[in-house]
Parts: structure tokens; sequence; C-alpha cells
């Protein structure tokens, strides 16, 4: 799900899940040891250099921003059950601009109409998984990735994998002609991979003890894991793969290409939120089990 028209249409059928998920999600703090589900720790990715430098843009010419989303793609955005938008990043919005100290605002929309909204004026950025390099996105620019959604295996518990080890007697499982499937016949010629339509068949061929493993998008897969209908069957295994080759650059802010001064202002300001720990806070809060 790195590239949101790129997204496994699975996605979708998680939402109900990873909404309640989320605003049943406890205050974040620090993340514990055994404190997601399985007992694997929350890892908080970091997509900033730490040695890079960036000036304080003014707020003057800054201004206000103006920032278009979608309302369907929940963990990051999407309605509660009063209707109000919330989800990661609409919190990550509201961040940006208190580090900016600028007024901004936030307007949600289908999302095939977001690259129309920027081109009349409606607004200045898109924050909605969209992909600056696809085709008919010419003139646009991104920010720096500010979450990557990684690959990962999920096997049974009390069960072993290594995918670089001797081949297991089962199949890994991985959608039909998906990157995930395409980047295992790559990186592992030896395991026997069977096709499935969408991830959740696969998952549940793994709690049934049917496949020695699934392998596909961590995002998915954590909130599986987490929800009731995995019954605590599962963990993942082994670390997380990030490859923009086959599953996209990430997630990014985007604009139009003439706006470089407000493409360097939000450069500045994610990588400030993740240095007040603002972007650990928000990671824990909606992301509560480990995609890393």
């Amino acid at each position: 799900m790195p590239k949101r028209e790129a997204a496994e249409p699975t996605l979708r059928l998680f939402a109900v899940l990873t909404a309640l998920a989320c605003l049943a999600a406890p205050t974040a703090g620090p993340a514990q040891e055994g404190g997601a589900p399985g007992g694997e720790a929350v890892v908080v990715p970091n997509f900033w250099d730490p040695r890079a430098r960036f000036e304080r843009p003014s707020a003057s010419e800054i201004g206000s921003i103006r920032f278009l989303t979608a309302d369907d793609f929940p963990p990051f955005a999407f309605r509660d059950r009063r209707g109000i938008l919330i989800g990661f990043d609409i919190d990550l919005v509201r961040a940006i601009c208190a580090v900016l100290r600028v007024q901004c605002a936030i307007q949600a929309r289908p999302f095939a109409t977001l690259v129309d909204g920027l081109e009349d004026g409606t607004g200045n950025a898109i924050i909605a998984g969209f992909d600056p390099e696809r085709p008919g996105a010419e003139g646009l620019i991104s920010t720096q990735a500010y979450l990557k959604i990684p690959a990962r295996f999920v096997i049974a518990k009390g069960t072993n994998f290594d995918p670089g080890g001797p081949p297991p007697e089962r199949f890994v499982g991985a959608v039909c002609d998906s990157a995930h499937a395409a980047y295992v016949a790559r990186f592992f010629p030896d395991l026997k991979v069977a096709c499935f339509m969408n991830p959740s068949a696969a998952l549940a061929a793994v709690k049934d003890g049917g496949l020695a493993a699934a392998f596909g998008d961590a995002l998915s897969f954590a909130f599986w894991l987490h929800g009731p209908g995995s019954e605590d069957c599962c963990r993942f295994s082994g670390g997380a793969y990030l490859d923009s080759r086959y599953f996209g650059a990430g997630l990014s802010i985007v604009m139009k290409a003439e706006d470089r001064t407000l493409k360097f202002a939000l450069d500045y300001a994610l990588r400030e939120v993740y240095r007040a720990g603002t972007y650990e806070e928000l990671y824990l809060r909606y992301f509560p089990v480990s995609l890393f």
C-alpha cells in the first residue's frame, strides 16, 4: 500500500477493523517490549537523516496551507462514528502546521478529484497516499516519504520459518500477480509459492495450517493479527522488506512542481515533527502492531 492507487483492494476489507482499532487505541506512550500482540515490540521507523540541516521557513512566505485528502483511507484518513475526519494523516497535518506556525485547512474529496483540486487552486497539497510518479501525474513534486509500508511474512505461532534457509515442504502464500509475489519469486526462488486472490485467503490458510507462511503488505497483515479474525493464531516472522522497485517509494505529500517553497517547508516540518517525538506518538496511536 505504499501507493494509494496501487493499494491492494483487500485493504478496504480491513477498513472497519482498522478504524475501530485506532479509535480504541489508548494514549500512546513509549514502545514496550511485548506491547504488541504476539509479544513483538513496536518499532517506530525513522526516514529522516539526523545529519541533515534545514533552515526554518518563514511563515509569512508560506502563508496558509490548504490540504486535500480522501476520507476512505483508514487508518490515514477516515470518518469516525460522529462523521468527523480523523486519522494518522489528519493528525500529522495538524502537527506540521503547528511546527510551521501557519493556518491550515483540510478538505476531504473523492480521490480521483485530488489533482483537479490542485489545478483549480482549491488546495495546495495532497496528503492521501498519492503516487506522484503515476501516469498523468506530470507537473507534481513530493516531500520525502513520511511512511513506508514494508512487506513481511506471517506464520502460525509455534512454527518456525526461515525464507533464506532450506525450503519448507508447505507453500508460501501471496496474492496472484502482485508485487509481493514477484518479490518472493525474485529473491526467494527456492520457495514454493501458492497464488491467492486476496491476502485474507492466504492468511486464513496460514491459520488453518495449510501454508508455511503468507507474504504481503505489513499494514493489512498487522491489523489482521491484531483483530478477532486471527484468533491470536499467528505472528510476524523475520524482518521487514522495503524495496521501492516493488513496493513503492512510500507515502508523501504532493504539490504542484512550482510550489518548491512549500515542499521545502513541509520537508522541514516533517523532520521537526519526528525530532519532537510527535511522530512517534502518532505512529503508536494508529499502528498498534509493529510494521517493522
